[in-house]
């Protein structure tokens, strides 16, 4: 469909908890379009998903994307993206994990938010068939994170320590992989 513009804080559409998505018609297709054509333009910093609130729609529809490796060309990564549509965490490893988090609606704030390191999900696909996913790690984190976005909640609220801007991220990026 199209780019749109993402919204930004203190918008507050972003705070409010998400309807759920009855009917899947035309309307629930092009949100999905639009999220997909969004997230994938996400450059600097790069989007790793993307949900309905953040595009000025109160639905319960986000896309995740779950990047991986490419076989090929180890220089290369690649992304399944997912559209979920009335996504529900179903269950929640024990195991935890804290990494650094981001987030498009949220410019030029990083910081250390603890997740689940494992999750499974439900939700319909855009056809309305039932999808079961088994996350772990970063794509657990994200699925998480744009959940949270349905619900209302920005990751700030999670962060654990002092949130950093993008100036000391990068900085802390670029002297992990000098070591």
């Amino acid at each position: 469909m199209a780019v749109k513009k993402i919204l930004t804080i203190p918008d507050p559409i972003l705070f409010k908890k998400t309807q759920k998505v009855g009917k899947i018609d035309e309307d629930i297709e092009n949100i999905a379009k639009d999220l997909m054509d969004t997230v994938k333009i996400a450059k600097d910093p790069e989007g790793a998903g993307l949900a309905a609130p953040q595009l000025g729609v109160s639905k319960r529809i986000c896309v995740v994307r779950n990047f991986f490796e490419d076989p090929l060309n180890s220089d290369d990564i690649n992304s399944d993206d997912i559209i979920l549509i009335n996504p529900k965490i179903i269950q929640y490893s024990a195991e935890k994990e804290i990494d650094w988090e981001g987030c498009l609606s949220v410019p030029n704030v990083y910081g250390l938010v603890e997740r689940a390191r494992k999750i499974k999900v439900t939700a319909k696909d855009i056809d309305g068939g039932i999808i079961k996913i088994k996350a772990e790690g970063f794509f657990a984190r994200t699925i998480q994170h744009e959940i949270d976005h349905l619900d209302g909640i920005l990751f700030t609220s999670k962060i654990e320590g002092k949130p950093i801007d993008q100036e000391e991220f990068d900085k802390m990026m670029e002297d992990q992989h000098t070591l």
